[in-house]
């Protein structure tokens, strides 16, 4: 099974070109990736084309020992079990080189999350997306169109101090057939 797991992770991201950062409001950028549903007793493997996706998805791109993962974690979770059953879908980005494919699947599962995850070998992804640091999120509307780019919320370290949810907002007018009022965040490290 440890095997076959990390051969099924080596083959995970397909291609992705460089890119300049997508602007929200626009297509993102063209690229397809392998995803892994780690989630299950056997990872199941699928293909991400950024170009066809149909539904509203989030892209969080996490690192194992970034300290804005760790805190964000929990509410990143919070997010997905809120929002997975209105039809959104979640994808995990662990673009970090220093971090074996065996202990990205550890932190995903130990840490509850259930959307698949694309280890970004090289970060090629990250990199297409325009992407800074770990965490960052990309809210992808049903039309393939960048909504929002950002942080999770307003206040990394202390959850009961947050006033503004970003994601959570973002998601919520896209789901009503509202535009995004808050399109882009600061990332904090």
């Amino acid at each position: 099974m440890r095997m076959k797991t990390s051969f099924l992770l080596s083959l995970l991201l397909l291609a992705a070109p460089a890119a300049a950062a997508v602007a929200v409001g626009e297509r993102v950028p063209a690229f397809t990736a392998r995803t892994a549903d780690v989630s299950a007793a056997e990872p199941k493997t699928t293909e991400l084309d950024s170009q066809k996706i149909s539904k509203p998805t989030v892209l969080f791109v996490l690192g194992t020992t970034c300290g804005a993962t760790n805190a964000y974690v929990d509410r990143v979770r919070e997010l997905e079990e809120a929002y997975a059953g209105k039809g959104v879908d979640f994808v995990y980005v662990y673009p970090n080189r220093t971090d074996s494919s065996e202990t990205k699947i550890k932190y995903h599962k130990e840490k509850g999350l259930k959307g698949p995850i694309i280890d970004a070998e090289g970060g090629a992804v990250a990199k297409a997306l325009g992407a800074q640091r770990t965490t960052e999120a990309f809210v992808i509307g049903k039309d393939g169109t960048l909504l929002y780019h950002g942080a999770v919320d307003d206040n990394k370290d202390d959850p009961s101090a947050v006033k503004n949810r970003y994601v959570a907002a973002a998601l919520d007018e896209h789901l009503a057939g509202k535009p995004v009022t808050t399109a882009r965040s600061n990332v904090s490290a």
